[in-house]
């Protein structure tokens, strides 16, 4: 579970506030003052669609960053299998330092979006691939027409490279997560009140499991807005590198 600590003070913290209402209004408020449970609902209707267009809006970037990497995937591969065919005069020395840069950019993306230095950044990378291009075409290995074949795919790497900074660099607005947790703080604070002249001792695990849907909700929100991390819901950056290079050396096996 996302946000295991948070969630587990946020559990306690509801639910001790929820006993001391249930007692405070059993002994010191004898006339009830909520007789209907009409507000909590009104109240959870609201925080239900603030949530779920603060959890759409996480999955779709998470969903993008997705397909850039399934697209990366999809590139690296055309870009060998390219290579081999229509740059077999090349030195095999010089093909398998192709294959070996296209191994090692997905690597050095996902250190780039983690925070990380990778020996080679991905823009290093690129242009070494295209110094290799460049010495091919002037070497006459590939023709205009061939080189544009493979320029299409590592232009198109790049593009997945920028597409995934966008994402990493343009987080959602702090100001709209601050409101919607300032709410789920009003929320819970008045649950207990509304729920304990209809529901006596209920009212305890009722706004217990609100906590639970509501709060979790918005870490799981908070962890999947940014894929490119370590947690168990983020993209699995590793085993999409992995699958990379065992394409790419069965494409220069075969």
């Amino acid at each position: 579970m996302p946000g295991g600590h948070r969630l587990a003070v946020a559990f306690l913290l509801v639910s001790l506030y929820s006993m001391a209402v249930v007692f405070i209004d059993n002994h010191f408020f004898p006339k009830r003052v909520f007789q209907e449970i009409a507000p909590a609902l009104y109240g959870s209707v609201v925080m239900g669609v603030l949530l779920v267009f603060r959890t759409n809006s996480a999955y779709e970037r998470w969903w993008e960053a997705r397909k850039l990497w399934g697209q990366l995937v999809n590139d690296t591969r055309n870009l060998v299998i390219k290579m081999r065919e229509l740059a077999r005069s090349a030195p095999d020395e010089q093909r398998h330092r192709f294959a070996q840069l296209m191994t090692e950019f997905p690597v050095s993306l996902k250190e780039h979006l983690r925070g990380g230095t990778p020996a080679l950044s991905p823009i290093d990378l690129a242009g070494n691939i295209y110094h290799l291009l460049k010495e091919w075409l002037n070497g006459g290995v590939l023709t205009d027409i061939t080189l544009g074949q493979l320029d299409l795919h590592a232009r198109a790497m790049m593009d997945v490279c920028g597409a995934c900074e966008r994402i990493k660099k343009s987080p959602i607005a702090g100001s709209y997560k601050a409101l919607l947790w300032m709410g789920m703080g009003l929320y819970f604070l008045f649950l207990p009140w509304v729920l304990v002249d209809v529901c006596e001792w209920w009212a305890v695990p009722i706004a217990f499991v609100s906590c639970y849907f509501l709060i979790g909700l918005e870490l799981l929100a908070e962890e999947v807005e940014d894929p490119f991390g370590i947690n168990p819901n983020d993209l699995p950056l590793e085993n999409i590198c992995l699958t990379i290079r065992e394409s790419i050396d069965k494409i220069m096996a075969a």
